[in-house]
């Protein structure tokens, strides 16, 4: 049998390992104490390992996504089902393990793992050369980067401790930044921190709209939080590194079920925001000083981005992607693969970051198949 390296011990890697177990000997070289582990935090807990609702622009590079977004759903469908693991979908689209509960998730991908597993073990040098790869000294045919980001992990540096391995290899990256997070706002919010409404954010540019959602949102002390500034947080990311001098504002609907007239029918004066919202939004929203039709339909906060709080879940950049085939081969070094999170690939919240791990470990497992 070949030999096959895995650097790192997340859902790309020992998805990886899982599907060519069969055909390689597989070393999965992990630096935690156990594989797997930030699956656990995932979907609160119960695992949100797809969305049904695919498209490229869902992720950072749409045309990098192009061809392979219409296919990531009915693989992972497949994928599942060969691994045996019974899937839940919600009304949104978003799809989990049926018990809802990435603990159980990760005993099914561990379940039927059968290659050495090193933990405790950081790889400090992979060696190039004409009979293939020397990781820590020891020969392999081929090696898979699935090195996984430091997102939510503040004990480590931004680039996970991965830089000097991958510069090593000569591979270029783009600069990193934490997305799927709290927003930061330059307002202060204290007076209404804890406070949730349900409410539509909208993500301007230079004026122009371009991510708007409804849900849930959480009032920190500094900024918001909640499954729909998660969703912004990144298209504001994104905005910022590609267009940084320009200005961008977040603008929150708190009734964004009701009209503008409806509005003002109900709410005729500052008094009126008794009947409808709680005692310290009608505080904060009393202290500002705009219209008040804005304070309730458009009300603005202005942004801080490139920040890293302790709820970060993904980061953006990484391993630059025209170094890489459609395969995630790189280019100029046959039988290197690099997948999941160490490439400069991110999706918004809603399970499009695991997705994209289990789907690329399925995309490199069958062309390491297909050269066999």
């Amino acid at each position: 049998m070949k030999r096959l390296a895995i650097i790192g011990g997340g859902v790309s890697g020992v998805t990886l390992a899982r599907l060519v177990q069969d055909a390689f000997e597989v070393t999965i070289f992990e630096r935690e104490n156990s594989v797997l582990q930030k699956l656990l935090r995932t979907g609160n807990g119960r695992a949100n390992i797809y969305n049904r609702n695919m498209e490229p622009h869902f992720y950072n590079d749409a045309a990098f996504l192009k061809d392979h977004a219409p296919l990531i759903v009915k693989t992972l469908d497949k994928l599942f089902n060969d691994f045996n693991i019974v899937t839940f979908t919600d009304a949104e689209g978003r799809v989990y393990p049926y018990s809802r509960s990435a603990k159980a998730l990760r005993a099914l991908l561990l379940k039927n793992l059968k290659v050495d597993v090193r933990v405790d073990t950081n790889v400090n040098e992979i060696i190039h050369d004409k009979n293939g790869y020397k990781v820590n000294g020891e020969k392999f045919d081929a090696v898979a980067l699935t090195m996984g980001s430091s997102a939510g992990l503040l004990k480590y540096p931004l680039d996970n401790n991965n830089a000097a391995l991958i510069s090593g290899l000569n591979l270029e990256t783009t600069e990193l930044v934490a997305t799927i997070k709290t927003i930061k706002v330059k307002e202060n919010l204290k007076r209404i921190e804890n406070e949730k409404v349900t409410a539509r954010l909208t993500l301007l540019e230079n004026g122009n709209p371009i991510a708007s959602d409804v849900g849930e949102i959480l009032f920190k002390k500094d900024g918001l939080s909640g499954i729909v500034s998660f969703i912004l947080s990144s298209y504001l990311e994104w905005a910022v590194l590609k267009n940084p001098d320009w200005h961008y504002c977040l603008v929150m609907d708190l009734m964004p079920e009701y009209s503008k007239k409806e509005v003002v029918k109900r709410l005729k004066n500052e008094d009126d925001l008794d009947i409808v919202f709680s005692p310290n939004l009608v505080a904060f929203l009393k202290g500002r000083k705009e219209p008040l039709l804005e304070r309730v339909k458009a009300l603005p906060f202005t942004p801080k981005p490139k920040n890293n709080p302790a709820n970060t879940s993904a980061l953006h950049g990484g391993i630059c992607l025209a170094q890489l085939t459609q395969n995630f081969e790189v280019k100029k070094m046959e039988n290197l693969y690099a997948l999941g999170e160490v490439i400069n690939i991110d999706g918004i919240c809603g399970g499009y970051n695991l997705a994209f791990a289990f789907y690329s470990a399925k995309v490199v497992s069958e062309h390491l198949l297909r050269k066999l």
